[in-house]
């Protein structure tokens, strides 16, 4: 029939137009996949570089804070006499124990 070869004839001239835009559509959503994968990693970049500088941020004074408190007790544990130590068996059992005597001398 007339119609059935007017529609090949239509399919055989539109056939390379849709497949050069199934090419072109291919081509254009795969660099869309890109550029979206690596703005994607781009954020997740930002967003350990800014966790990372605030760890760090909040680190230096945490551990300032620590050692102060670490040299406070030290210097309070140097106030006891190491003979009144040595003469309470209880008090020299619990430094002993707690390996306190070593971190006073």
């Amino acid at each position: 029939s007339t119609q059935q070869i007017q529609t090949m004839q239509l399919l055989n001239y539109s056939a390379p137009a849709f497949d050069y835009l199934n090419v072109l559509f291919t081509q254009n959503f795969n660099d869309y996949l890109d550029f979206r994968l690596a703005t994607e990693k781009g954020k997740f970049g930002l967003y350990l570089f800014l966790v990372c500088l605030i760890f760090l941020a909040a680190w230096g004074p945490y551990m300032g804070s620590l050692s102060s408190k670490i040299w406070r007790t030290k210097g309070m544990l140097n106030m006891i006499p190491m003979d009144l130590i040595t003469k309470n068996e209880t008090l020299k059992a619990k430094f002993l124990t707690g390996d306190l005597l070593q971190a006073v001398r």
